[in-house]
């Protein structure tokens, strides 16, 4: 680890802020007041929400990526087998990431199909939680696989430099946040079949969880 002067460690705040600030929006799009808004204000163009909702995430990300001071200090660089173990370990998150977007349809997620039905003239397919819910695949190993993975893939960078450092701490923590969150009301959508779900699947860890025998 290198010692780091009082301006890097400044514009790491600052940078950490911006990363906020966006973690602070996107809740906010996604919160339950807002969606029921948008859903009065839109009708049934409503479904087109999730692809809104994406192209505004993925356009205020990039503002961040772009205001975000240049952080290039090297924390760490790690060498010989933990460097490949890492490696590993981030390449399980990513599948772990992916495996589960394929299992909930991810492009259902980013309002993909829901933007062709409405350009071919069809009434868009919206989300139903209750119908939507999947308990198989990744989602029987641990309840926020997608989380999960981001966070492994986060957390095991074998070189990190001070940017990726402020990035990895804020998107680690904005996940188990998020998951937190998304229990909440999950647990309120789906009662009984959330709990029962909830006591057998663990969190994050896969096997930590009290399955029936």
């Amino acid at each position: 680890m290198m010692s780091l002067p009082p301006e890097a460690v400044s514009d790491a705040s600052y940078a950490f802020g911006l990363w906020t600030g966006w973690g602070i929006l996107h809740s906010i799009l996604a919160s339950r007041r807002v969606k029921a808004a948008c859903e009065l204000v839109l009708g049934p163009r409503y479904a087109l929400y999730p692809f809104g909702y994406a192209v505004i995430s993925l356009w205020t990300f990039w503002l961040v990526l772009a205001k975000e001071p240049n952080l290039p200090q090297v924390l760490w660089a790690l060498e010989g087998l933990p460097k490949y173990l890492l490696y590993a370990a981030q390449g399980l998150g990513l599948g772990l990431l992916a495996w589960a977007a394929i299992t909930v349809a991810g492009l259902k997620m980013l309002g993909l199909p829901q933007l062709a039905d409405m350009l071919r003239g069809r009434v868009p397919d919206e989300a139903d939680i209750r119908r939507d819910f999947r308990a198989n695949g990744p989602y029987a190993l641990v309840r926020h696989p997608m989380h999960a993975g981001g966070i492994l893939f986060l957390a095991c960078a074998p070189v990190q430099t001070l940017g990726g450092l402020v990035f990895a701490a804020f998107g680690c923590a904005y996940m188990v946040i998020g998951s937190l969150l998304e229990e909440r009301r999950l647990a309120h959508d789906l009662g009984p079949v959330w709990d029962d779900y909830a006591r057998r699947v663990p969190m994050f860890a896969p096997f930590l969880g009290h399955r029936p025998r």
